[in-house]
């Protein structure tokens, strides 16, 4: 079975989160990592990875690389997933696609015109129950929705001592927990729903 190489770029939490589930699936090889933090090379060969690249552009480079995941903090994610897609590689990045709607459309029309996957990794719309609830209302088991509620409970951040890169506006961008959270609650509810959300009335609060 022929593999995809594939690169991730950005080897924090979510990074290594990426290689554990790329190593679960048959055609998938992890041949390389970019990550540019002290204990890079530490991290490489811990995780068994051949390739490790101490730059991106580095990374975009290799000609064995066909697809890469971009696990970097929101603001990098624009730049590093528009030059992935120009070195005619394929893309997984983690949401949000971008911190504003323009630069978002400009990768989706640059995808299509390079006949490239840009995905945005909404991973919990796979859970098998998501895919039983997705089935039933296809169904008519639940008749014809008018209103979805929904809410998300975590003890991320909990205590005043933590601290996470998504705090900062500049890093993480104006919709912060919205995006990085809230997105996979939106994406399930189109999912599952089959409905598209096409409007926004909301307070912003904290």
């Amino acid at each position: 079975m022929r593999k995809i190489k594939t690169g991730v770029i950005g080897i924090g939490f979510i990074g290594i989160a990426h290689i554990e589930a790329l190593r679960r699936l048959n055609n998938v090889e992890v041949v390389a990592i970019a990550e540019d933090s002290d204990g890079a090379e530490e991290k490489a060969e811990k995780l068994g990875v051949p390739k490790l690249y101490r730059n991106y552009k580095e990374l975009l480079s290799d000609s064995d690389i066909e697809s890469v995941h971009i696990c970097t903090p929101n603001y990098l994610h624009y730049e590093m997933s528009k030059e992935a897609l120009l070195a005619g590689k394929h893309v997984i990045c983690e949401k949000p696609l971008t911190t504003s709607v323009s630069h978002s459309a400009e990768l989706v029309e640059l995808a299509d015109k390079q006949n490239l996957v840009n995905a945005v990794n909404f991973n919990i719309r796979f859970y098998p129950l998501i895919h039983e609830l997705n089935a039933l209302i296809k169904k008519g088991g639940l008749g014809d929705i008018f209103s979805v509620h929904g809410s998300y409970l975590q003890d991320w951040l909990f205590h005043p001592t933590d601290y996470n890169w998504r705090l900062e506006k500049g890093l993480s961008g104006d919709s912060r927990a919205v995006a990085d959270i809230g997105s996979h609650w939106m994406d399930l509810t189109e999912f599952v729903t089959g409905l598209k959300i096409t409007g926004v009335f909301a307070d912003f609060a904290t």
